[in-house]
């Protein structure tokens, strides 16, 4: 069976990728409080026990990438990821809810840092990094139209996107397997393979990279300030703007089309932001990466904390998009920064290190955040969430420093 060009290929999946998972997610936090009924604390150890799997297995994943086959990683990973999400619309009860995030949480290690390494390796390191934020804008086109089809099953029942949302994950596993390319990836030979020694060996390589070059560490905390920043904030969102505000009437339809709204909105500028950044940010100039970064970290903990002080609906509004397309501007461009100079044999596995490292972050901070919102006010939860976003600003800058001099090759 012929193979679809990889290029397309991945550009087609983030697109597929962002319908199917703005299908499943645009009102599944709405869904969680009000058809499952968690309250805050419940919330956020719902995404616990998420990044705790994918602290577990986020490494192994990674290796096995390296080591085996990125583009098996991949079909792996959206197959659970769907199947994880699938049993979440099916079975919203607090304990299913927490087996779903585990089967999800150890499907996304399968695919953080596989896609990136397998497109980096079938095009190039420099074609790929343009990739990075050509595929981010295709998938916010796919996911402005997954939140309008998924409002639209929302107004019948809210279980219904998720289900399908979920299906399609399954379904873009199953093409990815027929028709997925994987040319310049060299796995090890049968003969030679040592499965666990080789693991190990690889795992070496990595550790001696991040150890002898302190930049790496720099973008580990990084990763760990951000990971307990969005932990707070993605998981509390939804249970303060339903629980502090009367949403207004919206032309007398149904309050699930407020989500809608704010799904369509953000997703429209944050594809005008990456679109921007696209055209006049040169994402091989390292130095030009670290400046958009420190920015757009300063301006993100602006905000989150006029979101959470917003006193009106409309204020609140305005900060969330605006925390939207920060964000949505951040993940490629830092993914694009960690990419560069990064050794194709263990580049999966480094990047893999980073998510752990987010992984952590939320694991660490997450509780915390939730027995804030629980027992003092979910307003203060997200202020405390906002303040460990602060650091990565100085640290961006230090990145800059840091790397001067130095490769890290």
């Amino acid at each position: 069976m012929k193979k679809v060009d990889s290029y397309k290929l991945f550009i087609g999946v983030a697109f597929s990728y962002q319908f199917n998972w703005a299908l499943m997610t645009t009102v599944s936090m709405v869904f969680m409080v009000t058809v499952a009924g968690l309250d805050p604390l419940q919330m956020v150890l719902v995404g616990t026990v998420l990044e705790l799997s994918a602290f577990l297995f986020e490494i192994p994943t990674g290796i096995v990438a390296d080591v085996y086959s990125r583009r098996r990683s991949i079909i792996i990973g959206y197959f659970m990821v769907g199947s994880g999400y699938m049993l979440l619309g099916l079975f919203p009860r607090f304990d299913v809810i927490l087996l779903s995030q585990v089967i999800w949480g150890v499907g996304s290690t399968f695919l953080s840092g596989a896609s990136q390494a397998w497109i980096s390796d079938e095009i190039g390191e420099e074609k790929a990094n343009r990739s990075f934020l050509i595929a981010s804008q295709y998938g916010k086109i796919g996911s402005l139209i997954g939140i309008g089809v998924c409002i639209a099953l929302a107004t019948i029942d809210l279980r219904l996107p998720i289900i399908l949302g979920s299906l399609g994950l399954v379904l873009i596993s199953l093409f990815s397997f027929f028709f997925m390319d994987e040319r310049f990836f060299r796995p090890v030979t049968e003969e030679n393979r040592q499965t666990w020694l080789q693991l190990a060996g690889t795992f070496d390589q990595v550790v001696l990279l991040v150890r002898s070059y302190r930049v790496l560490w720099i973008f580990i905390v990084i990763a760990m300030c951000e990971g307990m920043y969005s932990e707070g904030y993605d998981r509390l969102f939804a249970p303060f703007l339903v629980k502090s505000f009367e949403f207004p009437i919206l032309v007398g339809l149904d309050t699930v089309i407020w989500w809608g709204v704010m799904s369509t909105g953000s997703t429209v500028l944050a594809f005008v932001a990456v679109d921007i950044v696209r055209r006049f940010i040169d994402t091989s100039n390292y130095r030009h990466l670290v400046m958009v970064l420190t920015i757009s970290s300063a301006l993100l903990a602006a905000f989150t904390f006029s979101f959470a002080l917003a006193g009106n609906f409309y204020i609140a509004l305005l900060a969330y998009l605006g925390v939207a397309m920060l964000r949505s501007v951040k993940d490629p461009l830092f993914t694009a920064l960690l990419n560069q100079n990064l050794e194709s044999t263990t580049r999966a596995t480094v990047l893999s290190i980073q998510a752990q490292a987010d992984a952590l972050g939320q694991i660490g901070g997450g509780p915390t955040i939730g027995v804030i919102g629980k027992f003092i006010s979910i307003q203060v939860a997200l202020i405390t969430s906002t303040i460990t976003l602060i650091p990565t600003i100085g640290l961006y800058r230090l990145v800059l420093r840091e790397k001067q001099g130095h490769n890290l090759d």
